[in-house]
């Protein structure tokens, strides 16, 4: 026939049986009927069907689109109705949108399978056969539409659903998306049913064939319809790219702005702004800044930066973009010394120390030893260091009080603390050290004239200089007043008797004749701080600093026989008095704060309080603010809390203790004496502070070398301080980790008995590496670690599957080399057999190998295709084993590759195919026909 279902292409001949005449003539009619519809009348019947469907109700169309009628075009019915509800109402069919058109079960005719069963005609032939089934002759423009519903209902008889609106544009398409087919149940129109939306190509093709089945039969030439390309449904979504401008809109003038407390879902809007602030090594923090902000800051040119620039707002006229900057703080104001001041303190308080041991931890905990030794040395140390600075001046006057007040000395040896004759010797020490401290450089050696030598006897007598006074008096020919000042502390009836000569000297008014210093002098000697007189109220306490205050209470205003108690609290009261004459004892460095709730005294004020009244608060006393300017200084503070620790005050709280050892151990750190950073830290007295602290600043500072094992520094922790090696490996393992290097990880990781750690880095980054590169011995030398002394291997979760796989291979592989090196058979046949129950063990095992990788399923794939191998080895030497039968459980417990598995496939068949002929049956019959040969 003309579709290519007969032998030949020619015309058939008529048929000569009546029977099937009779049938042709039929199909003849038939035919004729169906060729009388014209194109005018499919477009009457189109416009017919629209002016229907712009009737209904856009519900009645949902209502439609559930039970399978879906207008997908440009029609009214489609226009009208909610797309959503379009797609709600269809999600419980079978058809999805984003999914290819399923297959669905359809009935064809029997000549339809016997054309899709026809053997050797050409695709050419089958395509026009299928193209002919959609065109109709335009001859017959006449037929009534009677005919084409006739057809139409035949056609629904086998389920099909031509399309006869294809044009020849849309008959070459082969998109399984373009819905070729409207629904018989419906007008002719542009809109296409479910069953349009589910059919593919494979369905169009059946379809076709069933209605060429029917149609052939009825048709004699080809006829073609005018006809409209259907909608192809396919959804390409819109993609609107982000555009990032240079600009940043500040929260005030975003839209979020108003939605920051209303809406908790969006807290990105806003809090999105927000960032993290942690200081890092070096004191170096880094924080958000804007480009403006920036500039503004390498404009300055001030000697630093002020924090005000530093963590400046973006402004709401600044639209510049984000930055990230890297600010450093210099935590030590101006003090290029640091390491060559602090060191020898530390030095000092090492060789003073006790370390202890304590149960349950492998951190040792270090307590200050004697008390009175260590303040020796710590003042021995600072005398080396005077003239340095303001801060090591201070420090040695610091630890010269404290030498005064709790040191030996060797008129207190064998001496009871509270004995009068010590009292009276700490007394005479303390003396001693005000007059030291309150001395000048140039006093003694000032050139002084008749008009202003009464004015430096004063000075001199500030500081406790009687003899000098004396002497310039006498040389100045003023015996009376040398012969007053020479009796100066010696006594209340001296102190009364002078007391009576100035009150004298007010009734009479002849002190308007004496000069203002000599009366002044002569106050010092009666021990009266204050008096009215002609020249108005006299306070000698007026303009003094709080130690020239404290030493005259001391010298002058109290009693010879009274102690340093008794002098401190007759300051205090001078100082703390309503009608305040004397000044407090503010802290000597320059603009110290004045305007705060609690009042800042001074370090050595505060270590008066401390020897005078035993519970004095600590923390004050320790508190960076008594001394320094810099707040962030601890370096004097901390080594005063150890001392005064050995001297048993160890009422300072322990979190203050712990919080003064971290700041100083920061400071150190931030110094590059991360070292001794570590030795203050071994100072905490809770273990587990103690313990995250040490290895914690041990992951920071670690190096971390494949040539040098330990630095100077680590040896030093390790040998002086007793930190344990493992912790030190374990901070260098997490140091290599974080640097990428994993084989240098993963042999701290070993030496530091974290086996666990250790083993899942040898099986995500060494293990197939060294596997596909050969690197046998490598992996051997890790792997072989985990097992202990008595040879059983540590618990570590996962081994079975993971390191004992690799491990097993590399012995087996090894073993396999001992073999081939072996020259006696029965060596070698040994050796094989001892090898089966490990082989056989690895390649049940070897498919459990987890591959969360491409290059770990690689390296199962190496040891797969190396056990293959070993198992056509032992199949080659043990003849008596059924060959074909363990190449078969090779292959099926080997995650060989598919080329490999191909391979070894075929070897299988053929040792099958061989184990098969040497059966008794192949053999047999071959027997009787070499016999007839």
């Amino acid at each position: 026939s003309k579709y290519g279902l007969g032998d030949s292409d020619e015309e058939d001949e008529l048929p000569t049986d009546p029977k099937k005449a009779k049938i042709t003539t039929l199909e003849a009619q038939q035919r004729a009927n169906a060729e009388k519809m014209t194109l005018n009348s499919l477009r009457q019947a189109q416009k017919i069907s629209e002016d229907a469907a712009r009737n209904l109700d856009p519900k009645a169309l949902v209502a439609g689109v559930a039970s399978g009628f879906r207008p997908m075009d440009d029609t009214a019915e489609f226009l009208l109705m909610d797309k959503t509800q379009f797609f709600q109402a269809g999600g419980n069919s079978d058809f999805s949108m984003f999914d290819p058109p399923r297959h669905r079960p359809t009935i064809t005719s029997p000549t339809a399978v016997l054309a899709q069963e026809m053997v050797g005609n050409e695709a050419h032939k089958m395509q026009l056969m299928k193209s002919s089934f959609f065109v109709e002759d335009n001859a017959a423009e006449d037929e009534p539409m009677e005919t084409t519903g006739r057809l139409l209902r035949h056609r629904k008889l086998f389920n099909v659903e031509p399309n006869v609106w294809k044009d020849g544009a849309s008959e070459s398409s082969t998109s399984q998306y373009d819905f070729e087919h409207p629904s018989p149940a419906l007008p002719i129109s542009s809109s296409v049913s479910e069953a349009s939306l589910m059919c593919d190509a494979q369905y169009e093709e059946t379809s076709s064939m069933a209605t060429g089945s029917i149609v052939a039969a009825v048709k004699e030439k080809k006829f073609q319809m005018p006809v409209t390309k259907a909608f192809k449904f396919v959804c390409n979504p819109k993609v609107a790219p982000v555009k990032v401008h240079a600009t940043t809109v500040p929260l005030p003038r975003s839209i979020a702005y108003e939605m920051r407390d209303s809406w908790i879902a969006d807290l990105g809007f806003y809090k999105g702004r927000s960032f993290k602030l942690s200081f890092g090594p070096q004191n170096s923090l880094v924080l958000p800044s804007t480009y403006n902000n920036m500039q503004n800051l390498k404009e300055f040119t001030g000697p630093s930066l002020p924090a005000s620039m530093v963590f400046a707002p973006r402004l709401a006229t600044d639209l510049s973009p984000s930055v990230m900057q890297l600010v450093e703080f210099n935590m030590v104001k101006g003090n290029e010394g640091f390491r060559e001041s602090i060191v020898p303190h530390l030095e000092v308080q090492l060789n003073d120390c006790l370390s202890v041991n304590v149960e349950g931890s492998e951190c040792p905990c270090i307590h200050p030893d004697s008390g009175t030794k260590l303040v020796s040395k710590h003042f021995s140390e600072s005398l080396k260091q005077r003239n340095a600075g303001l801060k090591e001046d201070y420090a040695v006057s610091v630890w010269s009080l404290l030498f005064a007040l709790w040191g030996d000395h060797d008129e207190l040896v064998d001496l009871e603390n509270n004995s009068h004759y010590m009292v009276m010797c700490r007394r005479n020490l303390l003396s001693e050290w005000l007059e030291n401290t309150l001395l000048g450089k140039d006093l003694l050696s000032k050139k002084v004239s008749t008009h202003s030598y009464l004015e430096h006897m004063l000075d001199l007598l500030s500081c406790h200089r009687v003899n000098e006074a004396c002497e310039l008096a006498f040389s100045y020919d003023d015996a009376n007043l040398a012969l007053v000042l020479s009796q100066l502390s010696s006594g209340a009836v001296f102190r009364l008797l002078m007391e009576e000569q100035l009150f004298a000297w007010q009734q009479s008014k002849s002190d308007k004749h004496i000069d203002l210093e000599r009366l002044k002098m002569y106050m010092l000697a009666a021990g009266a701080p204050m008096m009215q007189s002609s020249h108005g109220a006299i306070n000698l306490l007026e303009n003094k600093n709080w130690l020239t205050v404290l030493a005259l209470q001391l010298w002058y205003f109290t009693a010879p026989t009274s102690t340093i108690t008794d002098a401190l609290n007759a300051y205090n009261d001078a100082f703390q008095a309503e009608e305040c004459y004397a000044e407090p004892p503010k802290p000597s460095y320059k603009n110290a704060p004045s305007d705060t709730k609690k009042p800042v005294y001074d370090l050595r004020y505060h270590l008066l309080q401390l020897h005078s009244k035993r519970m004095h608060s600590l923390e004050e006393t320790l508190d960076p603010i008594t001394h320094t300017a810099d707040v962030m200084d601890f370096r004097l503070s901390w080594l005063l809390l150890q001392t005064l620790r050995a001297l048993g005050y160890r009422h300072c709280s322990p979190l203050a203790e712990a919080r003064l050892s971290v700041d100083f151990a920061s400071q150190l750190e931030n110094e590059g004496l991360w070292q001794w950073g570590i030795f203050v830290l071994l100072h905490i007295k809770q273990q587990t502070q103690r313990e995250r602290a040490v290895q914690q600043m041990l992951q920071r500072n670690v190096s971390v070398s494949a040539k040098v094992a330990l630095y100077a520094e680590e040896r030093f922790i390790v040998e002086e301080l007793g930190i344990p090696m493992s912790w030190v490996d374990y901070a260098k393992a997490v140091k290599a980790g974080a640097s990428g290097k994993h084989h240098l990880q993963a042999k701290y990781l070993l030496k530091a008995k974290h086996f666990a750690t250790a083993h899942d880095v040898i099986f995500q980054h060494i293990a197939p590496d060294a596997i596909i590169n050969g690197k046998m011995k490598y992996l051997h030398s890790l792997l072989i670690q985990f097992e202990d002394t008595e040879g059983s291997s540590i618990r570590v979760p996962n081994w079975a599957n993971q390191g004992q796989i690799f491990l097993d291979f590399i012995d087996i592989n090894a073993k396999f080399k001992q073999i081939r090196s072996v020259t006696n058979i029965a060596d070698i046949n040994a050796r094989w057999e001892n090898l089966k129950p490990q082989l056989s063990e690895l390649c049940s095992r070897i498919s459990l190998l987890p591959c969360p990788t491409s290059k770990h399923r690689l390296c199962q794939s190496e040891i797969s295709q190396s056990l293959s191998c070993l198992v056509h080895g032992m199949c080659i030497v043990c003849p008596e084993m059924e060959s074909s039968t363990v190449l078969r459980v090779a292959l099926e417990r080997l995650p060989l590759p598919q080329e490999f598995a191909s391979k070894e496939l075929r070897i299988w068949l053929e040792e099958l195919l061989d184990k098969i002929q040497s059966q008794p049956p192949f053999s047999e019959r071959q027997q009787p026909t070499m016999m007839e040969i």
